[in-house]
């Protein structure tokens, strides 16, 4: 796939422990709870699906109260890091059983402390779909950064967030994180605040209103409080004097806040955008079904194309302009009776969750690229049907014509998490055909910590 580098030339992307045995200190004592100490820390090893590792690590620890508290870690997604709880309880004949629920799956895993192993499956239902292998390793730091609350008033709400530091780093750039469509918790980009943290970045990821922390109505939020989200929270870092120059990296939904945003205000150095529309939501919504239909591997004519895009267009418009249901009834009938009805999102009445937040998304409209002057890098994925790089990259590029530091890359076989779906590849048998699990492309941590970095991260100041 390609890369428009900043001279607006289309250059290529190619390509893409020790065992530990535990000792208790002198003196040390047996936690509380019958979680024996010898459980406590980093175990690493991988979950096998279909005969393909994909890599994790178990952090165990107690908390105040004595209960067990577990971090899953990620290596293969940029080192994601999340809560994931496991019940341990003494049963059969090892020194334990670990048992957790994520998703749907239960991961079940004996502990067998003599070996310092951890083994076990992850189940769904009565199918085993993976084996799990994990053994002790020494307790180590991923680079050490400073994570400290913040609030910060947006309107008339007071929002809570975090803000991912780089230690040892003299007014290092920060990145305001902007959420997609679900605008909810900050959890949500926190991962990349770690990362860019480690990289010399601080970055602040915040609650949406109505989350978490923050006070406010998340389910009554408009366009306009999102865009009052983000003016608050660059308000906020306008007045902190040991942070550097300030840039936007937004996903999905928000790429029609953060051109926007860096269009009306001067304290905007960069911005970043991940699958974000170059189109108004209508326009996107239109593409969306288009997509789908190209994907079905169906075959429609040119005019079934335009009449599904139009038709998915004009619901939008309908809900912002607040439309009766008669004037739905009107485009729905024929919709309902067309070869491309599946492909489409047709709504069975007003109280539709979709057109609910149509309705309250009246400022998603074109976004405001070509008033942008700042450096831009848009990250798009070449599978993405949700935001469809072959209409958006087009736009894109129009709309930044004038902007001299523009670099646009397509992810190859990527979605719009930016991630490489689940499947079988190739033929015959292994290794030339083998298990694909879903993982996020290994390009894209890659491109946009090194894009930054290299624009507004010193040698001096890195805290890698």
């Amino acid at each position: 796939m390609n890369a428009l580098g900043r001279t607006g030339a289309l250059v290529s992307i190619t390509g893409w422990l020790a065992w530990l045995t535990f000792v208790p200190p002198v003196g040390a004592q047996e936690p509380p709870d019958s979680v024996p100490a010898g459980l406590l820390g980093r175990w690493a090893g991988a979950a096998i699906q279909n005969g393909t590792p994909s890599l994790l690590e178990l952090d165990f620890s107690l908390d105040a109260e004595g209960r067990l508290r577990t971090e899953l870690t990620l290596p293969y997604n940029g080192y994601d890091r999340f809560r994931y709880d496991f019940t341990y309880t003494v049963d059969g004949p090892h020194d334990g059983t670990l048992t957790s629920q994520l998703f749907g799956d239960e991961m079940r895993l004996v502990v067998d402390l003599a070996e310092a192993h951890l083994r076990g499956a992850v189940t769904e239902g009565d199918s085993v779909t993976a084996r799990v292998h994990l053994q002790k390793v020494v307790r180590f730091e991923l680079p050490a950064i400073d994570a400290a609350e913040t609030r910060f008033p947006a309107g008339q709400d007071t929002l809570a967030g975090v803000l991912y530091s780089p230690l040892d780093a003299d007014r290092p750039p920060v990145v305001l994180l902007v959420t997609g469509r679900g605008y909810g918790t900050r959890h949500e980009m926190s991962n990349w605040g770690r990362l860019l943290a480690r990289q010399g970045i601080a970055a602040l990821a915040f609650d949406g209103r109505g989350t978490g922390g923050s006070t406010g109505d998340n389910d009554s939020a408009s366009a306009e409080d999102r865009f009052d989200d983000v003016r608050g929270a660059l308000d906020f870092l306008a007045h902190r004097n040991d942070l550097g120059p300030v840039g936007l990296l937004g996903n999905s939904a928000a790429g029609w806040i953060v051109p926007t945003i860096a269009a009306e205000r001067d304290d905007v150095r960069f911005v970043v955008t991940l699958v974000g529309p170059a189109e108004s939501l209508a326009d996107q919504q239109g593409h969306v079904t288009t997509a789908f239909m190209r994907a079905s591997g169906e075959v429609f004519t040119e005019a079934e194309y335009e009449e599904a895009f139009e038709y998915q267009r004009r619901t939008v418009v309908l809900s912002q302009e607040g439309a009766s249901w008669a004037d739905f009834q009107r485009i729905n009938r024929p919709a309902r009776t067309s070869s491309w009805a599946e492909h489409a999102l047709i709504p069975d009445s007003l109280d539709a969750p979709d057109l609910d937040y149509f309705r309250r998304r009246i400022g998603f409209t074109k976004p405001r690229w070509e008033q942008v002057r700042v450096p831009v890098l848009a990250v798009y994925g070449e599978d993405d049907v949700v935001v469809p790089p072959e209409d958006n990259v087009p736009l894109l590029q129009a709309a930044l014509a004038g902007n001299e530091d523009v670099t646009i890359v397509v992810l190859p076989g990527a979605d719009h998490a930016l991630a490489r779906p689940d499947a079988w590849v190739g033929e015959g048998e292994w290794p030339d055909r083998y298990y694909r699990p879903w993982t996020r492309s290994p390009f894209l941590f890659e491109t946009v910590l090194d894009w930054i970095a290299s624009r507004f991260v010193s040698p001096e100041s890195d805290a890698r």
